[in-house]
C-alpha cells in the first residue's frame, strides 16, 4: 500500500499555491483591509511569517516521515495512534468543512456569470476532479499546474493595469487603527494564506521529498504573499479602505476603478478559474488523508485500494468526493468556516507538539539527509504559541462543532481499535526488522 511518487516541485509547488489562492484572496483580503488601511501589506507580511515557521517544522517533519497523511501521520508516529487518529480526524475534518464553501462559491461565482445553477455546478465540479484525481496524481498535478499558472498571470496583470491608477495619497494615514488594526488584519491574513499543508499531506508522491517539499513550501508562500501585497496594494491605492472593508467584491470595487464595467466580470471569471485549482488541492489531501488513515486500520483497508494502473487511492477518492459532495449540499458556509478554523489550528499545535518528540527522538542514522528547522527551539516554540493564541477568536460555534467532529472520530477509533493494534504491531515488526 504505497504511492507513486509523480510530482516534482513545480506541481508541488502549484499544490499548495492552489489551496492557498482561493476565494480568500478576492474576499478576505477586503476584510483585511477594512481592519489595518493600507498597513494591511505590514499584515500579511506578518501572517506570511508566522506560516513560514510552521512550514519550517512541517518541512522537517514530511522529510523525515515522507508519507501520505500529513499531520495524521506525524501525530501518530510520535504520540501513538489513539492521538494520531484524533488529529488525523481533525485535519481531515477541516479539509472536508472547507471544501464545502469552496464549491459553494465556484457554483455561485459560475452562475454570476453564465447564469448555470449553483449547486448542481458545484457538485459537478467536485465529480470532476475526482474523475481526473483517479486517472492520475500527475495529470491533476498538470491540471494544476496549468490553472494556478493563468490566475497568476491575471493578478499579476492586474497589477501592471492598476498601478498607474493608484492615488499616493490613498496611502494617508497608512495605519489608521494603530497596532491592533495591524495584528487583527494580520489573523485574518494568516486564515486566508493556510493551505500549503496541500503539500505535505501528498509527501508519499513527491519525488525526492527531503528537498522537494521545504523547496515547495517556501515557494507556494512566498508566491502567494507576492500575489496579495500587489493586490493590496493596487487596491488601497485606488479605492478608500473603508470602502474596501464593507465591500463583498473588494477586488472586483478596485477592478472597477480601472478596468470600468468589465473588472467585476474579469474578477468573477478568474475566481471561476481559481477555485477548481482550490477544491483540487482539497481533495488530494482529503482523499491521502483517508488513504493513511485506511492503511493504518482506522478505515476499512478498501479505502487504501491503490488502482494498478493509475497508481492512485481509487476508495479514498471515492469516499472524499463522497463526504464532499454532502457537505456541499446540506452544511452551513458559517459552521463550516467556524469548524475549519478549529480543527485546523487543533492539527498545527498537536503537530508542533509532535515535532519536539519528534526532534528528541532523531536519529541520524535512519535520516541522514534529512531537513532540519534553524534556530531551534526558537522556531517551533514560536509556531506553538502562536498556533495556541490563535484559538482565541474561533468562538463558541467553532469549538462545539470541532468536538462534535472529535468525539465522533474517538467512537471510529474504538469502532476499529482491533484492526488499528493489529496494523501497528505489524508495522512495528517490520521496523525493527528494519533497522536491526
Amino acid at each position: 500500500m504505497s504511492l507513486s511518487r509523480e510530482l516534482g516541485w513545480k506541481e508541488a509547488t502549484s499544490l499548495g499555491i492552489g489551496a492557498m489562492v482561493g476565494a480568500g484572496i478576492f474576499v478576505l483580503s477586503g476584510v483585511a483591509a477594512g481592519k489595518a488601511g493600507p498597513a494591511v501589506m505590514v499584515s500579511f507580511i506578518l501572517a506570511a511569517s508566522l506560516a513560514v515557521l510552521l512550514g519550517l517544522c512541517y518541512a522537517e517533519l514530511a522529510s523525515r516521515y515522507p508519507r501520505a497523511g500529513g499531520s495524521y501521520e506525524y501525530v501518530r508516529e510520535t504520540m501513538g495512534p489513539f492521538v494520531g487518529t484524533l488529529i488525523g480526524w481533525s485535519y481531515w475534518g477541516a479539509w472536508l468543512a472547507a471544501s464545502s464553501f469552496v464549491s459553494q462559491g465556484f457554483g455561485n461565482y459560475l452562475h454570476s456569470l453564465t447564469g448555470a445553477p449553483p449547486l448542481p455546478s458545484a457538485i459537478l465540479l467536485l465529480l470532476i476532479l475526482g474523475v481526473l484525481n483517479i486517472l492520475g496524481i500527475r495529470f491533476s498535478g498538470k491540471v494544476q499546474l496549468g490553472i494556478v499558472s493563468i490566475v497568476v498571470v491575471v493578478l499579476v496583470g492586474f497589477f501592471l493595469l492598476g498601478v498607474s491608477h493608484v492615488d499616493p495619497s490613498m496611502y494617508s494615514p497608512f495605519a489608521p487603527n494603530g497596532i491592533s488594526g495591524i495584528l487583527a488584519a494580520a489573523l485574518v491574513g494568516f486564515l486566508s494564506i493556510v493551505g500549503w499543508d496541500a503539500i505535505v499531506a501528498s509527501g508519499e508522491e513527491i519525488k525526492h521529498p527531503r528537498k522537494t517539499i521545504p523547496l515547495s513550501i517556501f515557494l507556494s508562500i512566498g508566491i502567494v504573499l507576492l500575489l496579495y501585497l500587489g493586490l493590496l496594494f493596487i487596491s488601497t491605492g485606488v479605492v478608500d479602505w473603508r470602502e474596501l472593508g464593507s465591500s463583498e467584491v473588494p477586488v472586483a470595487l478596485a477592478s472597477e476603478q480601472f478596468l470600468g464595467s468589465f473588472g467585476p466580470i474579469l474578477i468573477s471569471m478568474v475566481i471561476v478559474t481559481a477555485l477548481p485549482a482550490t477544491a483540487n488541492a482539497f481533495i488530494v489531501s482529503i482523499s491521502r488523508t483517508a488513504f493513511a488513515m485506511g492503511r493504518n486500520g482506522l478505515l476499512p483497508h478498501q479505502i487504501a485500494y491503490i488502482h494498478p494502473r493509475f497508481q492512485t487511492p481509487v476508495g479514498a477518492i471515492a469516499l472524499g468526493v463522497g463526504i464532499q459532495v454532502a457537505f456541499t449540499l446540506f452544511s452551513s458556509i458559517n459552521i463550516a468556516v467556524n469548524a475549519t478554523g478549529f480543527l485546523y489550528l487543533l492539527t498545527f499545535i498537536f503537530t508542533m507538539i509532535a515535532f519536539f518528540i519528534s526532534r528528541k527522538s532523531m536519529s541520524t542514522k535512519k535520516h541522514p539527509d534529512q531537513f532540519l528547522v534553524p534556530f531551534y527551539p526558537a522556531i517551533p516554540l514560536l509556531a506553538l504559541i502562536i498556533s495556541v493564541s490563535l484559538l482565541i477568536p474561533v468562538g463558541k460555534t467553532g469549538f462545539l462543532t470541532g468536538l462534535l467532529w472529535i468525539l465522533l472520530g474517538a467512537i471510529v477509533y474504538a469502532l476499529r481499535s482491533k484492526s488499528i493494534r493489529s496494523v501497528e504491531q505489524t508495522r512495528l515488526r517490520s521496523e525493527e526488522g528494519m533497522y536491526s
